[in-house]
């Protein structure tokens, strides 16, 4: 096994040598303490804009009082509403495709209520576990009365790669199948086939060329800012939904060659804000890498 340096900085770095000194790691030493929380009756545009503004991809939903968790609201569960899958009937069956109406519903329409959590006990070899096992971005951290007490989330176990020379090229790691869009899809495709393969990012190829990336992020910063409403000329969601992604895309996105190291594609992840990664030689895309690629390359490796 290949030793290094695992923990954020600004916790303080833990000696990740051994698999019997990962297990007795507790889970909180590298989880997020400072979790924002809402309470169920939020309305659904209120919670994106927490989401925005606190810049989070998961948002628990506590009740008021006790705090203990009743439900969670993530990015795929916006972009479901917004068009991509099951919660877009909120919009036009409850509200007969009102998109202001149905925007101030209760964020118990669209949350999940079965909650994918773990106890504040939790190893940090068990948290990894469980997260690749459920093939979810993370968990919130709960404590023994179900008051959410942290999060941890792919990037607090990656990150701590950033710059570290592993040996391990982009090439070996990336995700080869790769779905792209193009510039003139419309947002409520776009969330359409987000839900439907599983993806967070997209890239937008033209003439065979990558012009951009859109996030669900770049989604969310659209439906809970005022574009959305300003653009809008009626109250219907056809309306609503119908802008093109070439509008709201991230028109410069970083990408990396497909022989870097997965160490500089972490440093650029960590650097920018980002998880996900194009890869490209001579102007073509061959690939993309994301936090999850890079997770599950470091197992295999026994890395982590």
């Amino acid at each position: 096994m290949r030793d290094f340096i695992y923990g954020k900085l600004d916790r303080g770095p833990i000696e990740f040598g051994s698999r019997r000194a990962e297990k007795e790691r507790e889970v909180m030493k590298i989880a997020r303490r400072n979790v924002v929380t809402v309470p169920p009756t939020i309305n659904i545009k209120g919670a994106a804009e927490t989401m925005l503004e606190y810049n989070v991809r998961r948002l628990p939903i506590v009740q008021p009082g006790t705090s203990a968790i009743k439900g969670i609201v993530i990015t795929r569960d916006i972009i479901d509403f917004l068009g991509g899958g099951e919660s877009y009937n909120l919009i036009m069956q409850k509200h007969k495709g009102n998109f202001l109406a149905a925007i101030n519903e209760s964020v118990r329409e669209i949350m999940s209520n079965d909650v994918i959590a773990i106890r504040d006990d939790y190893s940090v070899g068990a948290t990894l576990n469980k997260l690749v096992e459920k093939g979810v971005g993370g968990f919130p951290i709960l404590n023994k009365y179900d008051k959410v007490v942290g999060i941890v989330e792919e990037e607090d176990f990656v990150y701590n790669i950033a710059g570290v020379w592993s040996g391990i090229s982009v090439a070996d790691t990336m995700t080869s199948d790769v779905i792209t869009i193009t510039p003139g899809t419309t947002l409520k495709d776009t969330s359409r086939i987000m839900i439907k393969n599983y993806r967070r990012r997209l890239p937008v190829v033209s003439d065979g060329e990558l012009i951009g990336v859109i996030s669900t992020f770049d989604i969310m910063d659209y439906f809970g800012s005022s574009l959305m409403l300003e653009r809008m000329k009626t109250e219907s969601a056809e309306d609503a939904l119908s802008i093109r992604i070439q509008d709201i895309m991230n028109k410069t996105p970083i990408t990396i060659a497909p022989d870097a190291d997965i160490g500089q594609a972490v440093d650029l992840m960590k650097r920018s804000g980002i998880g996900f990664l194009p890869v490209v030689q001579e102007h073509d895309i061959r690939g993309v890498i994301t936090e999850r690629d890079i997770l599950l390359k470091l197992i295999e490796e026994e890395y982590a």
